[in-house]
């Protein structure tokens, strides 16, 4: 018995370091100083963007923040079809291969933790409205957690996104786009105000 239990044991820990983890950072520009209580988030969004599930947040420090997400619950995924996903660049004109994949797909947000549990409360916490981009070269992002490995393929672009946690980038080094799956994003510039 207790062999087989170190053996799912096993089987479950092997399973979750396979997945690929993301590492995302950046700077904070506001034009008025970052309330107390400001934390940065990771939350997994629904087919309509709105926020559902938060998979992590920080305190940003000096106008910085660093995050790595944990996995994402099953039970968050949804099926990632061809085009089911808008992303930067491609919007839905894409294909993704093996069919039988799950998505989540998430953003970076900001909020005031009002009551300091280090978790968003939609009915009490204020958030910040925003955008976000990549600096060098100037870009725009989205945050994926896939189930499997899985290829996606548009005209001239075929990327290769790894089970677990991935970064869709689109950026400009010149006039043409280039697009990439990565697993992390170090130039994320959040612009953000209060409401």
């Amino acid at each position: 018995m207790r062999r087989l239990l170190f053996a799912a044991l096993l089987t479950l820990t092997t399973a979750a370091s396979a997945q690929q983890a993301v590492n995302l950072s950046g700077i904070i520009l506001s034009d008025d100083p970052l309330v107390e209580n400001t934390r940065v988030a990771i939350h997994v969004v629904d087919a309509d963007n709105a926020w559902v599930l938060e998979v992590g947040s920080v305190t940003p420090i000096g106008g910085t923040f660093r995050i790595s997400p944990p996995a994402v619950p099953s039970s968050q995924l949804r099926p990632f079809r061809s085009g089911s996903v808008i992303l930067p660049g491609l919007q839905n004109e894409y294909r993704v291969t093996p069919e039988g994949a799950n998505v989540a797909v998430a953003r970076i947000t900001m909020y005031i933790d009002q009551n300091r549990n280090e978790l968003f409360d939609r009915v009490m916490d204020p958030w910040y409205i925003g955008a976000s981009r990549l600096e060098e070269p100037v870009g725009f992002w989205a945050l994926l957690f896939v189930d499997r490995d899985v290829s996606l393929t548009a005209a001239g672009v075929d990327l290769q996104l790894r089970a677990g946690w991935n970064v869709f980038t689109v950026r400009f080094p010149g006039e043409q786009a280039v697009y990439d799956v990565v697993s992390f994003a170090e130039d994320i510039v959040l612009d953000v105000a209060l409401p």
